[in-house]
């Protein structure tokens, strides 16, 4: 099958750039006509996730990208267009004539003005209405965004359009059964929106042929020598990834907890200063609390004893939490958007509740967490054999599926073709 991946950028920026950096090679390796349409132009020194033997051509950004991706069709027109939210809705549906689109759904785009699915106004709450005329009259009084009534009407108009597209998709795909519902609320037909098994970024190494952990393997990784426990927030630093929430937690933490407490941020974003200033007044000397920008994956689990995801707002996934199952790792979070599809409570770790979120049921659990060892131990080790059942292979296979499905008889093309080689 011929594939046309349109994304935005060549080079890791976030979820999508790591999903596509495990997929690509996996659908190539299939025997896949992969090629791959990007909006914005490549920085020099930083490494591609496009591997070189798929060819890349740059669109957009802008509506004439369309045309350049006519122009790039030397291998034939495409059986698929994979699309990964562009930031021009006009240039997407621009491709949509091309061939028939998969849209991956990675995030809000085409359900909420902001994108956040968040009312900021008294408390942050998750929203669960359908993008249309009455989020505008709700806009300001519940502070779903900034002030500016320009951003405001654009912001719309552009999310309408991407909502519509969405609906004329030939399927929308969803990591989680909370996104795929999303798409249900927002009126896109229950017959072509599919939830696909969710797999995380350790795939890396299988797409690179390096070997996996087997699944029968479930033990935690050795740990660094350290008699202090270490918590980690992995994630970009904004105010609705509840960081601040987070801080206030450790501050309502028994003293003799937090003396033998280790706290690292890591990531980077709006907040981080304030953030930063936060936990120099929450430190007070008894907890180490440091902020060390984005690591690589490779090691920044390495020591860790609990994952924190305190996110206010509902988190389409939160691939952080499969990272972290992947090295034996297991979470506490609040209970909002998909994360309860893998951190099932008591069991992978601890489901906080978020009507509304608080630092003093963050506290609450934490110290629940910090006071059993062995309680932790166990979710680790069940954390892990969980991670172990999600494998980038399922993942290609369904989505293969969804493809032979918007393109029928492409299947049978594509071994007719290997055949004749």
């Amino acid at each position: 099958m011929r594939i046309a991946v349109a994304t935005q950028y060549l080079y890791r920026v976030g979820g999508v750039e790591t999903y596509l950096e495990c997929v690509l090679p996996a659908l190539t390796a299939r025997g896949h006509e992969v090629r791959v349409w990007h909006e914005f132009p490549s920085v020099p020194d930083v490494e591609r996730i496009v591997p070189a033997a798929i060819p890349s051509c740059q669109i957009g950004p802008g509506i004439e990208g369309a045309d350049r991706a006519r122009q790039d069709l030397t291998g034939g027109v495409p059986d698929v267009i994979f699309l990964h939210g562009l930031s021009d809705p006009a240039l997407e549906e621009r491709l949509g004539a091309l061939a028939p689109l998969v849209t991956f759904l990675h995030t809000y785009h085409g359900t909420c003005i902001s994108g956040t699915k968040t009312h900021s106004f008294p408390t942050p709450r998750v929203c669960s209405r359908a993008l249309g005329p009455g989020c505008l009259l709700r806009y300001y009084p519940q502070r779903c965004g900034g002030w500016s009534p320009v951003t405001m009407v654009t912001s719309y108009a552009r999310q309408r359009r991407r909502q519509a597209l969405l609906r004329s998709s030939g399927f929308v795909t969803t990591f989680s059964e909370h996104m795929r519902r999303e798409c249900l609320t927002q009126g896109i037909d229950a017959t072509r929106v599919i939830r696909l098994p969710a797999f995380t970024s350790s795939d890396l190494e299988v797409a690179h042929d390096t070997p996996r952990p087997s699944p029968i393997d479930d033990a935690p990784p050795a740990r660094q020598p350290d008699t202090r426990k270490h918590l980690l927030f992995v994630g970009r630093m904004e105010k609705l990834k509840g960081g601040e929430v987070f801080i206030d937690a450790i501050d309502r933490l028994d003293p003799a907890l937090r003396r033998h407490l280790r706290v690292t941020f890591a990531g980077d974003g709006r907040e981080r200063a304030r953030w930063e200033q936060q936990a120099a007044r929450v430190s007070r000397g008894e907890v180490e609390i440091r902020f060390v920008g984005w690591r690589s994956r490779a090691d920044l689990y390495d020591g860790v004893d609990l994952l924190v995801v305190p996110s206010l707002w509902p988190e389409p996934l939160g691939l952080v939490g499969l990272e972290a199952a992947a090295a034996g790792v297991p979470a506490v979070g609040f209970d909002v958007g998909g994360i309860r599809e893998w951190l099932v409570d008591g069991v992978t770790g601890r489901l906080v509740p978020a009507a509304p979120a608080s630092s003093t049921a963050l506290a609450a659990a934490l110290a629940e967490c910090l006071n059993a060892p062995a309680m932790m131990a166990s979710w680790a080790k069940n954390a892990r054999a969980e991670s172990c059942r999600r494998t980038l292979a399922a993942h290609v296979l369904a989505l293969e599926d969804v493809f032979n499905r918007v393109v029928p008889g492409s299947f049978e093309r594509r071994v007719a073709r290997k055949h004749e080689m």
